[in-house]
């Protein structure tokens, strides 16, 4: 009898384990799809979209050497502390690489924003910046 009770412990703990181990890969997978790597041609639509706050995370000397026209420079190491939109703004974020917007992009999520674009870097774009 022993023996049956424990059998039944065991598979309750097997099956608990099996749960949260479900509920942490979608829970990550998740998060992973809030940031949204767009292609060259979606770029450019999103750029034209007015309703998408275009965030510049480079240094503010980087962002005044020329920027996309619109954009708004909030750089990455004052990311999480400047930003003031609403968590479920579209909010694409572009750098010189690509590395930093994408780091930026995570820490947004962490914050709690829910739609990010994740523009890459302005070398691989071809675009048109601006100074002013």
């Amino acid at each position: 009898m022993q023996k049956k009770a424990s059998n039944k412990i065991f598979l309750i703990i097997i099956a608990i384990l099996i749960v949260l181990t479900a509920i942490v890969i979608i829970i990550s997978h998740n998060q992973n799809t809030i940031i949204q790597k767009p292609n060259p041609s979606e770029i450019a639509q999103i750029i034209e979209n007015k309703e998408i706050t275009i965030i510049d995370v480079r240094t503010k000397t980087e962002y005044e050497q020329g920027h996309i026209k619109g954009a708004v420079n909030i750089p990455l190491a004052n990311i999480t502390n400047q930003i003031t939109y609403k968590k479920n703004n579209p909010i694409a974020v572009y750098c010189r690489t690509g590395k930093r917007s994408l780091e930026a992009a995570k820490k947004l999520v962490k914050i709690g924003y829910t739609n990010i674009y994740d523009l890459g870097g302005i070398e691989n774009m071809n675009i048109e910046l601006t100074t002013d």
